[in-house]
């Protein structure tokens, strides 16, 4: 277990209960708030060492929010996740929409659904400063992904 403490940040509860109990055993605490105007109040007085945020929410969406953050914040990783869709063209937006949330900062874009395997996996290597190789991992998945589609 890491001694550090995560933000996460969503509009749906039951997404909200899913990371409180897929990190749970993974770090000290998980603090679950639905709004990014309060997750950003909170960030000003506690200490945080990752924030996870969804893209889609209202008020202030994931975007947004990632650049607030990072403005304030610029050493805190923030990780947004966003579903895909089930059609490619609802794919290729999400991949758009992930695509810009990077550019403006997040240090990582986690594709929704997840299972409690790869949310630790990132976790870990955004704690543990690899995220680099995720980004490899990444690429390599999708390249092959590339060649099979040609095919």
């Amino acid at each position: 277990m890491y001694n550090k403490t995560i933000i996460v940040v969503d509009d749906d509860e039951d997404i909200l209960n899913l990371f409180k109990h897929f990190l749970k055993d993974e770090v000290q605490e998980v603090i679950t708030l639905n709004c990014a105007i309060k997750a950003l109040e909170l960030l000003k007085f506690k200490k945080v060492d990752l924030v996870v945020t969804d893209i889609l929410m209202p008020q202030m969406n994931g975007i947004e929010f990632t650049k607030t953050v990072q403005q304030l914040f610029p050493d805190l990783p923030v990780i947004v996740c966003s579903e895909g869709g089930s059609t490619e063209a609802r794919d290729i937006v999400a991949s758009i929409v992930m695509n810009k949330a990077i550019f403006f900062g997040a240090t990582y874009a986690l594709k929704k659904p997840f299972n409690k395997k790869q949310l630790q996996r990132v976790i870990t290597a955004v704690i543990e400063g690899r995220i680099g190789e995720l980004h490899d991992e990444n690429q390599k998945e999708l390249d092959k992904n590339s060649r099979e589609d040609a095919s």
